[in-house]
Parts: C-alpha cells; structure tokens; sequence
C-alpha cells in the first residue's frame, strides 16, 4: 500500500490506523468462528413460556375492525348512493362550452335535433346547461320523439313493480310537451313513462319538474330518455333519477348498506385517501362544496381516478351513512398534500 509523502508524523498515524483495521478484522473473524464452532457443539435451547389465563388476558378494543371507503370505481354516486343518472348537470366536460356531454348521446337523427352545452344555467356554481334544439315537429318527427339519453353507471337496474323519482329543470321560449321513459338499452322496450306538459309562461324561466315513474318491468342494462316531438329550443339541467325504496329513506341502496352493517364495523372512514389528495391541489377534494342541496354543489374532477364526481355523496351523506349502520365517522380531510409532486409550481 502506498502512502502520499506528508511527513512522517502523518505517515505512522495512517500505518497504525491500517494495522488497527487488521488486527480488528482478524479478531472478529476469530471470535465468529468460535461462536459457530461452540454453537455446532453444543446445541442451546430456548423456552418460551406463555401464560393464557384469564388474569393476563387483555381484550381487543371494538374499534380496531372498520370500514376504508373510497371514491374509486364510483362507489359513491353510483354505488352506495342511489342516484341513477351519470353526469346530471352536464359539468363532466368543463366550463369551455361547447363541451363534452359524455355518456348522454342523443335520441334521434342529427338532422333532427342539435345539441349543445351553454353557460345559462338557474345555478351560480353550475353555471352549465344542455341546449336542444328540436328541428321536426309532430309530423316529421320519429315516433318515439328525439331528445337525449343517459345509460347511468354501466347500465341503471331498473326493477319491476319499483318506483322512481325523476327530477329536472327546464327552460323553453314555448310551450313543451315532453316524454320521461326509462327504456331497456338491450331490447328496446319501454320499462317506464310519463308525459310533461308546460305551457310557454310556465318555462320562460327556469322550473323545477319532479315525477314519479313505476317500472313495468325489469332490465340491469337500462337507460333513462328525455324526449320530445314538439319544435322549438328547450334547456335542461341538473337531471336526477333514484328510487324511492333507499335505506331509511336517506337515498342509499338498501343491498350494500345492508351488506356494510352485516360486517359490523366500528367506524368508517370516509371519503377516500388519494381521492381526497387529487393529482393536483386544485382538484383535491373540498368538504365544504359537498354540502347544501345537491343540484348547487360544484362538484369536481377527480383526477386521481379520472372521473367527474357532483360530490352527491358528500359530507353530510357520509355522516348520515355513519349513523345508519351503527359506525363511528372518521373524516379524512386535506392537509395540503397532493399525489403528484411535479405539479408543485404549477
């Protein structure tokens, strides 16, 4: 080994710290063979001694067994929520309309009726709203009407005997006369229906129409329609279908709540982790704009998940489910964190 010619003082220090090193090596070496040589030789054993009885038993605390909700896969709108309908105030595409009406589609030929969104809705936090425009009229128009239609969360499950609540808002410069229906998407056929009828001054502002359909019959693959053969201009927004069967009347689907409260769980913690973080800040989830009525909560896209949630299932939804079931709520709120550190400048 060489050494660089620093004086002799620096070269004994380095020469003993090198010889140190060795010695120290070659002890251990020595001292681990000797404890594996001993070991070989004589076999040590162990005893482990436990004491089961009832004075050193410690009981398990009840709320250590719980229930992690996410808004993933909507599980909330959609699942435990009962709403029916996907994209009800037609927000899911963003503010720069025309935008995006995804997963509605139109009822009818293009050269029948045109669709478009607008910003001209009744509610200041959603300011989005559908514009139709109905180009044939009672003559030329196909029998069943043209208008819109909306599958839901891969197809709504629509049950005979079942009745349904449908709720939406209208606006028209003339009178209206439209058709609500809920329609089997495999075979066609009409699984519900109700007229509405509204005279022009009844709809030159923004109305509120609430209606009650009962299935006559049953299909899991179903789609709501909105149509009309009347021309002219109509909006629509804030679309809503859920059946009155819920649990507690508190708009939940009876089967999965009762499938959450067969698994006793203590608490519940709610709504979600990476949900509540968003990829970035902007999209992290806000407690406070989940709550009040339901059509003037903004709601949000989840970018971690890649979906637009109206936070129908928001707080209070949550507390409710809470207490429904018999579980403590445990809120998850935002921290300032975010999932996406490169959007930390942005």
């Amino acid at each position: 080994m060489a050494f660089p010619n620093k004086g002799s003082y620096y070269y004994c220090s380095v020469l003993c710290l090198y010889i140190i090193i060795i010695v120290a090596n070659s002890l251990a070496f020595q001292c681990s063979a000797a404890a594996a040589s001993s070991s070989n030789n004589n076999d040590q054993i162990s005893t482990l001694v436990v004491n089961a009885s009832i004075a050193s038993r410690r009981r398990m605390p009840d709320t250590l067994f719980g229930i992690f909700f996410e808004e993933i896969n909507h599980a909330g709108a959609g699942g435990l929520w009962a709403e029916l309908v996907s994209n009800r105030g037609f927000e899911a595409g963003g503010t720069q309309v025309p935008s995006n009406i995804k997963p509605w589609t139109i009822v009818g030929e293009e050269s029948s009726i045109l669709v478009q969104t607008e910003l001209n809705s009744c509610f200041e936090r959603n300011k989005v709203a559908l514009r139709m425009d109905v180009l044939c009229d009672d003559i030329n128009c196909p029998s069943g009407g043209v208008g819109i239609s909306n599958p839901g969360y891969w197809g709504m499950n629509i049950e005979q005997g079942k009745k349904y609540k449908v709720v939406f808002y209208v606006r028209s410069a003339g009178p209206i006369d439209m058709t609500v229906s809920f329609k089997n998407a495999q075979g066609g056929g009409i699984l519900a229906s109700t007229n509405i009828q509204e005279t022009a001054s009844e709809v030159s502002n923004w109305k509120r129409i609430g209606t009650t359909l009962e299935a006559n019959g049953s299909s899991a693959n179903s789609t709501i329609q909105l149509t009309t053969t009347k021309k002219g201009v109509i909006w629509l927004d804030q679309v809503s279908a859920m059946p009155l069967d819920t649990f507690n009347g508190h708009g939940f689907r009876k089967d999965l709540v009762n499938m959450l409260i067969e698994l006793k769980p203590a608490f519940i913690r709610f709504p979600g982790g990476c949900f509540v973080e968003g990829q970035r800040l902007s999209n992290a989830f806000r407690w406070k704009e989940s709550v009040g009525p339901w059509e003037q909560r903004p709601g949000h896209f989840g970018d971690v998940w890649n979906y637009w949630t109206d936070d129908a299932f928001g707080y209070f939804e949550a507390l409710q489910l809470a207490e429904d079931i018999g579980a403590k709520p445990i809120w998850v709120f935002n921290n300032g964190n975010f999932s996406n550190p490169s959007f930390i400048f942005l």
